[in-house]
C-alpha cells in the first residue's frame, strides 16, 4: 500500500470495495489502511458490522499489538441504526425523526390500532376481516400485526419501487414490479396490502407520509447528489459526515444500504472489506447466469483456466454471490487503484505448506475455483476433517469434550481460546453442554473451560420468575408455584428471606395444609360451586389461619373452625411478616393483572410488579432487572408514538415483553474465555484454530423458515433478498473456510430409541460427497457408541477413545471388580439402635445408602402436591390411622382432622372420615379383647445389650401386663396379613419392627408376647428363651456389618416371597405330591421386578440404585432370606381366626 498524506483533509473520497478471503488478512489491510491515513484525534472512526461477534473480535484484533496496539475513538455500529443517523444529519432533523415511524416496533402498535377499524371499513381487507372473526382476547390481532409489520419492514428495505407505486396508486389498479422493473397488475387477494400502505401514510400524517427508510432514503439520494456537486466544487464536506467510513465483513447488505454507501463515497472515503471466498469471478459457475455473466462487469479476475467451477462454492454461495454481484454494480477499481499497490488479499491456505492438510486443500480449491478432478486426489490422511455421528445431543457433546482433551493433550499450542462450537439452536444444547462442560471444576484433570454466547435472559431464573408473576391470572397459586418462586434470589432478597428461612416456612406450610388457591372466592374463579363445604380448605387463607391462631393460642382445641397448628415461635415473626408481604403483594398483583388495560396503566402496573417482588441480590441481578425494564420503557415509547390508546389484554403484553426481554443485542458479550460455543448465525464467521458444528442434523440445518403466504417478495425473487436457507448455506462455507486448523461436524446419525439410521444435514452429505470423489483417503464418519460406557472406548484399536477413566474398571477382564472394590472397607459402628436393625429389616440396602454413605435418594414423587385431597395415599393413610388409634376421643379426633386439611372437600370427606372411624373401631374393638387379658399399661422399657462385639440399645413402647406376662401391642388402620384365606401370613414389612422389639425384650429376659394388629386379622409372637433371642440378634448384627460394607442383595418383600414359597412348596411335597410347586425365585421375581403393578424395585430408589433387575440379587438371595427373615418365619404363629382369638 503506498503511503498518503497524514493531514486528513487530503482524504480523498471514494468506494472502495476490499476482497479477502481471511478476515485476519482484511484486519491487516484495514490496519495498514488507518495507519497511513490517520484521522485527527479527536474524530472516531466509524466501522459497521452485523454481529456482536464481529463487533468483540475486531475489537480485540484491532487492539492487538501487533495491528494497532489499542482500540480507541473507533466507533462500531450496526448499518441500519447508523445509516438512518447519517440521513437525519442530510437531511435535517426536523425532516427526519430520531425514529422510523414506519419502523417495525412503531408498525406493530399502530397496526394494532389501526387493523379493527381498517377491516370493518373497507372490502378490500376482507382477507383480514375473515382471520380477525372471534378475536375476543385481541391475541389473533396482535399476531396478525406482527407479521404483517415484519413484511413491510421487509419491503422498505427490498422493494421500495412497490411502496413508491402503492403511495400514489388506487385500489384495484395497483401495480406490482417484477425484478427488472417492469410493471405487473398487483392480484385482487392482495390489494388489500397496497391500500393498507396508504392508509399508513395517511395516519402518520402529511409531515412523516414520507419518512418511511424508502421515503427518507429517496431524499437522501437527492439531497446528497446535490451535496456531492457543491462538494466537487468547494472541497467542503457536508456537515456531520464521517470523513471515512469502513464496512467490515459483511456477506449481505440491502440494495438501499449499498446505494447510501456509494453515494456516500462521492463526498467521504468509503471502504468495504469483503470476505471473498474465491480469487477468480465466480457469478457464472451456476447454470442459468448467462444474463448475469452478460451484464455484469467483472470486478474480478477470470478464471484463466477452463472449469466448471467448484461444486460446494456453487451449491452454497447463491447468498455470497449476489451480494458481490451487487457490489460489483457500484465498484469502481480504476478511481482507487492509484492509491493502492494491491486491491485484494487473498491467501492460499495451501502454499507454504509441504504437505497440506486435507481442509486446506479443500478451501485451497475454493480459494482457487478448482473443480474436482477425473481421479481421486492421493492424500496422506490426517484429522484436519472430523466426521462424527451420535445418537443424541447429549452424546454430541460427550464425544466433542473427549475429542478436545485428546487435541489439546497431544497440541501444546491449541488452547481452548482457539476453539469455537457452533450450534443451529442453542437453547436445545445449552442444557447439554453445561451438563458436559460444566461437570468438572478448575484444576481436575477433565476441565475445559467454556463459556456461553446467545443464552437468553429468558432462561434465567430470574426471567423465568417474571413469566409465572404474569401468568398469575391463570395460575392456580400452589404450593409448588410458591416454592419455585422464592429458590430465585432476587425474590427472597425482596421479602428479606434466607434459603433456610423458605425451606421452614416451606414446612409450615405443608403442615398447615396449604395446596392451592388463595382463598374461598379464588377458588370459585377455577370452578369450585359456591357453597360448596370447606370451599376454602387447604387455600393460603386456610393455612394462615392455622399459623396465626397457633403462633398465639399453640395447640389446642378448635377455634370458630379454625385448627391451630403450632409450628411459630416468638423469633418467627419476621419470616411470617414475609409471607404476609408475599400474600398481599400477590393478591394486590393479581387484582392489577386483570382485565384489558391501555399501554400507559400496564407499564406502570408491570413496573410496580417488577419493584414489589424483586430486589437486586448481586450486579449481574441488577443488570438483569435493568434489561427487563427497558424493553418496557421502549414499548411504551412506541405505543405513544402509534397513538394507541386500544385496551389490551395481558396475554398480549406479555407475550410482547417476554419477546423484547429475548432478543439480543450489539453490546451481548462474545467471547467469554475458553471454548466458546455459540449460534450459527450470518456473518459470524470469525476466524478460529478450531471450528466445532454440532447438531448438523437433516431437517435442523438449514433451518426451515413457514413462509407467510401474504409476503410478495416470496413470489418474486431479486438479487440480494434474503432467505434463511440461503443464509446457512452460505455461512456453513464460511465457517468451513474459517477453520484454520480442523473442521469438526458432528450431527444424530443413528436413533437413540432403536437405532434405525438418520441422515445428516444436506450440507453435510454434500460435503461427504465431495470429499469422496476429490480424495483417495477421504475422512469416514464415525459413528459413535449409543452409551459414553460402551465398551468399545476401552478396547484396542476400537478406533475410539475416552478420557472418562472412571468407566474403565467396568471393562477390566483382567481383573474384574467385586461387589465392595468400589469403597473401601470400614469397620460397622459398634454401637446399634433398635431402628439401626430395623432399617435393615425393612429394606437391607438402605442400611449402605443411608447409614454408610449418608445418601438420601430423591424417590419419584412430588414433593409437594398441587391439588387438594381427592383421596389418602398409602402413607397417608398409615399417619391419619395413628393418630386415630392413639385418639383419646375419636369423634374429637376426626374433627380435628378434617379441620387440619387432610381429607376431600364436602361429601367426599365426610364419606371417608365415616369409613376411617369404622375401620379404626374394628382395630380398636380387637385392642380391647387383649386389654382385657392385659389391663395394665406399662412404662416404656430401656433396652441395653451386649450382642457379639456391638452394643444394642433401645426402647420398648406400647408395653401392658397382668398376672399372664407381658404384652405388647403394636396396631395399624389396614391390613396385617396377606395370601389366600387358607395360606394366610403376615405382611414382613408391616411386623418386621414388632418381631425386632420382640426380640430385645425376650434376649433382655422380659417374657413378652407381641401382637400385630389390623383390619383383617392379628400376628402374635410368643415368649422366647432369653438365650434364642440373643443367638437371633447376634445374626442380625453380622448381617447389619455385612449391609454396612455394600448394597445387600436383598429386599424384604422379595426375600419374603422366596422364603414363603419354599415354605409353600414343602407343604405341597407332603400334601399333594402330584402338583407341581411354584419356583421360588420366580415368585420372588414378580415381587421384585412387578408382573401386574409396580414391584419392590419401584417402590425404593436405593433398589433401583443397587440392582438393575432380579437377576443382580438372584444368586444371594436365598441366604440372605433366610438369614434375615427366616427365624420371623418360624416363631410367626398362624394367623387368628375367629375361634382362637381372645
Amino acid at each position: 500500500m503506498s503511503n498518503a498524506s497524514a493531514n486528513t483533509q487530503s482524504l480523498k473520497p471514494g468506494f472502495m470495495v476490499l476482497h479477502g478471503n481471511r478476515l485476519e488478512d482484511l484486519r491487516d489491510l484495514l490496519c495498514q489502511f488507518l495507519h497511513a491515513q490517520p484521522l485527527p484525534p479527536l474524530t472516531p472512526e466509524v466501522i459497521l458490522v452485523q454481529s456482536n461477534g464481529m463487533k468483540h473480535w475486531l475489537e480485540m484484533a484491532l487492539a492487538d499489538d501487533s495491528a494497532l496496539g489499542i482500540c480507541a475513538a473507533t466507533r462500531l455500529e450496526l448499518p441500519s441504526g447508523y445509516l438512518w443517523q447519517v440521513y437525519r444529519k442530510v437531511l435535517g432533523a426536523a425532516a427526519v425523526p430520531a425514529q422510523m415511524p414506519f419502523d417495525k416496533h412503531l408498525l406493530l402498535w399502530r397496526l394494532v390500532r389501526l387493523l379493527p377499524e381498517l377491516a370493518a371499513g373497507n372490502p378490500v381487507y376482507a382477507p383480514l376481516q375473515r382471520y380477525l372473526a372471534g378475536d375476543a382476547d385481541g391475541r389473533k390481532r396482535y399476531q396478525l400485526a406482527l407479521q404483517v409489520a415484519d413484511v413491510f419492514d421487509a419491503y422498505q428495505s427490498y422493494r421500495a419501487d412497490w411502496l413508491t407505486d402503492w403511495a400514489t396508486g388506487q385500489t384495484g389498479h395497483d401495480l406490482l414490479r417484477d425484478h427488472r422493473g417492469q410493471p405487473g397488475a398487483l392480484s385482487p387477494e392482495h390489494a388489500w396490502q397496497a391500500q393498507l400502505w396508504r392508509d399508513l401514510r395517511a395516519d402518520v400524517g402529511p409531515m412523516l407520509a414520507d419518512a418511511s427508510r424508502a421515503g427518507v432514503h429517496e431524499r437522501f439520494m437527492a439531497t446528497i447528489q446535490a451535496q456531492t456537486q457543491q462538494f466537487q466544487a468547494t472541497a467542503k464536506r457536508p456537515a456531520g459526515l464521517p470523513p471515512r467510513l469502513v464496512v467490515f465483513g459483511i456477506s449481505s447488505l440491502p440494495m438501499q444500504t449499498v446505494e447510501a454507501l456509494a453515494m456516500l463515497g462521492e463526498v467521504c472515503q468509503v471502504l468495504l472489506l469483503v470476505q471473498n471466498p474465491c480469487q477468480y469471478y465466480w457469478g457464472d459457475i451456476v447454470a442459468g447466469h448467462d444474463l448475469l455473466r452478460a451484464q455484469v462487469r467483472h470486478r474480478q479476475n477470470p478464471k484463466p483456466l477452463p472449469g466448471t467451477g467448484h461444486p460446494l462454492l456453487a451449491s452454497w454461495g447463491k447468498q455470497g454471490r449476489d451480494y458481490l454481484h451487487l457490489l460489483d454494480g457500484f465498484d469502481a477499481p480504476e478511481r482507487y487503484r492509484q492509491q493502492l499497490n494491491r486491491v485484494d488479499v487473498f491467501t492460499d491456505p495451501a502454499t507454504n505448506q509441504p504437505n497440506p492438510g486435507l481442509l486446506q486443500q479443500l478451501q485451497s480449491d475454493v480459494l482457487n475455483l478448482a473443480p474436482l478432478t477425473d481421479a481421486p486426489r492421493a492424500h496422506t490422511p490426517d484429522d484436519s476433517i472430523r466426521l462424527v455421528s451420535c445418537h443424541s445431543a447429549q452424546r454430541e457433546v460427550e464425544v466433542l469434550h473427549d475429542q478436545l482433551l485428546d487435541w489439546f493433550s497431544k497440541d501444546s499450542a491449541l488452547q481452548a481460546r482457539d476453539v469455537m462450537v457452533m450450534v443451529p439452536d442453542m437453547a436445545a444444547l445449552a442444557p447439554h453442554i453445561q451438563a458436559v462442560f460444566g461437570r468438572f471444576a478448575p484444576g481436575q484433570a477433565r476441565h475445559i473451560p467454556y463459556a456461553l454466547a446467545d443464552t437468553t435472559p429468558r432462561q434465567s431464573p430470574l426471567v423465568q420468575a417474571l413469566a409465572q408473576l404474569l401468568a398469575l391470572p391463570t395460575s392456580r397459586l400452589s404450593l409448588a408455584d410458591w416454592l419455585g418462586l422464592f429458590e430465585v434470589a432476587a425474590v427472597r432478597q425482596r421479602f428479606g428471606l434466607s434459603e433456610a428461612d423458605v425451606a421452614q416456612l416451606h414446612d409450615w406450610l405443608a403442615q398447615a395444609g396449604v395446596r392451592w388457591g388463595l382463598d374461598a372466592s379464588h377458588r370459585m374463579a377455577w370452578g369450585v360451586p359456591e357453597g360448596v363445604t370447606g370451599l376454602d380448605q387447604n387455600t393460603w387463607a386456610f393455612g394462615l389461619r392455622r399459623l396465626l391462631l397457633g403462633y398465639a393460642v399453640g395447640a389446642g382445641a378448635p377455634w370458630g373452625a379454625t385448627l391451630p397448628q403450632p409450628a411459630l415461635g416468638g423469633l418467627d415473626a419476621p419470616v411470617l411478616s414475609a409471607l404476609l408481604d408475599w400474600l398481599e403483594a400477590t393478591h394486590t398483583t393479581l387484582q392489577a393483572l386483570t382485565g384489558n388495560k391501555p399501554a400507559a396503566q400496564w407499564g406502570k402496573i408491570l413496573t410496580d410488579l417488577v419493584t414489589r417482588f424483586f430486589a437486586a441480590s448481586d450486579d449481574a441481578d441488577e443488570r438483569l432487572l435493568q434489561r427487563c425494564l427497558s424493553p418496557l420503557e421502549s414499548w411504551l415509547q412506541a405505543c405513544e408514538a402509534a397513538r394507541l390508546d386500544t385496551p389490551l389484554p395481558l396475554d398480549v403484553v406479555r407475550e410482547h415483553w417476554l419477546a423484547q426481554i429475548e432478543e439480543s443485542s450489539l453490546q451481548q458479550r462474545f467471547f467469554g474465555g475458553g471454548v466458546q460455543f455459540g449460534t450459527l448465525m450470518p456473518m459470524r464467521a470469525i476466524p478460529f484454530k478450531v471450528i466445532c458444528l454440532l447438531g448438523m442434523n437433516d431437517g435442523d440445518y438449514p433451518r426451515q423458515q413457514a413462509p407467510r403466504d401474504f409476503d410478495l417478495m416470496a413470489q418474486s425473487w431479486r438479487a440480494g433478498d434474503r432467505s434463511r436457507r440461503e443464509d446457512d448455506r452460505y455461512l456453513f462455507l464460511e465457517a468451513l473456510l474459517s477453520a484454520r486448523q480442523k473442521l469438526y461436524v458432528s450431527w444424530q446419525g443413528h436413533s437413540a430409541a432403536d437405532n434405525a439410521e438418520q441422515p445428516p444435514s444436506v450440507l453435510v452429505a454434500q460435503l461427504i460427497d465431495h470429499l469422496q470423489a476429490g480424495w483417495q483417503a477421504a475422512p469416514k464418519v464415525q459413528q459413535h457408541p449409543l452409551q459414553a460406557f460402551s465398551e468399545a472406548y476401552f478396547l484396542q484399536e476400537s478406533g475410539f477413545q475416552t478420557y472418562a477413566t472412571d468407566w474403565a474398571r467396568v471393562h477390566d477382564r483382567a481383573t474384574p471388580p467385586a461387589p465392595d472394590d468400589s469403597i473401601a472397607i470400614v469397620a460397622a459402628p459398634s454401637q446399634l439402635t433398635l431402628a439401626d436393625l430395623r432399617q435393615l429389616l425393612r429394606q437391607p440396602v438402605e442400611v449402605f445408602f443411608k447409614s454408610r454413605l449418608q445418601v438420601r435418594l430423591d424417590t419419584v414423587d412430588e414433593l409437594e402436591q398441587a391439588e387438594e385431597p381427592f383421596a389418602l395415599n398409602g402413607l397417608q393413610h398409615h399417619q391419619v390411622g395413628q393418630a386415630l388409634l392413639d385418639a383419646a376421643d375419636l369423634p374429637q379426633a376426626l374433627e380435628k382432622l378434617a379441620l387440619s386439611g387432610q381429607l376431600p372437600m364436602a361429601a367426599f370427606g365426610q364419606r371417608l372420615a365415616t369409613e376411617l372411624q369404622t375401620k379404626t373401631q374394628v382395630v380398636l374393638d380387637r385392642r380391647s379383647d387383649w386389654l382385657q387379658r392385659y389391663p395394665n399399661a406399662l412404662p416404656a422399657q430401656s433396652i441395653d445389650l451386649t450382642v457379639g462385639d456391638a452394643h444394642l440399645t433401645g426402647t420398648l413402647t406400647g408395653l401392658y401386663g397382668s398376672d399372664l406376662g407381658y404384652l405388647q401391642i403394636d396396631q395399624r388402620v389396614g391390613a396385617v396379613l396377606e395370601g389366600k384365606k387358607d395360606e394366610q401370613t403376615a405382611r414382613c414389612h408391616i411386623v418386621v419392627g414388632l418381631w425386632l422389639q420382640h426380640l430385645a425384650a425376650c434376649a433382655s429376659a422380659l417374657p413378652l408376647t407381641s401382637v400385630q394388629l389390623g383390619l383383617d386379622g392379628e400376628v402374635v409372637f410368643q415368649p422366647m428363651t432369653a438365650a434364642d433371642a440373643r443367638a437371633m440378634l447376634e445374626k442380625l448384627v453380622l448381617a447389619y456389618q455385612a449391609a454396612w460394607q455394600r448394597p445387600l442383595p436383598a429386599a424384604c418383600k422379595t426375600g419374603w416371597a422366596y422364603l414363603q414359597a419354599v415354605r409353600q412348596a414343602e407343604r405341597l411335597a407332603e400334601d399333594k405330591p402330584d402338583k407341581t410347586p411354584k419356583d421360588p425365585h420366580e415368585v420372588a421375581e414378580a415381587v421384585f421386578d412387578g408382573a401386574y403393578q409396580s414391584g419392590e424395585r419401584a417402590e425404593s430408589a436405593y433398589l433401583a440404585r443397587a440392582f438393575e433387575s432380579y437377576d443382580a440379587l438372584e444368586a444371594e438371595l436365598p441366604a440372605w432370606a433366610e438369614c434375615l427373615y427366616g427365624n420371623m418365619a418360624r416363631q410367626l404363629q398362624a394367623p387368628a381366626s375367629e375361634d382362637t382369638q381372645p
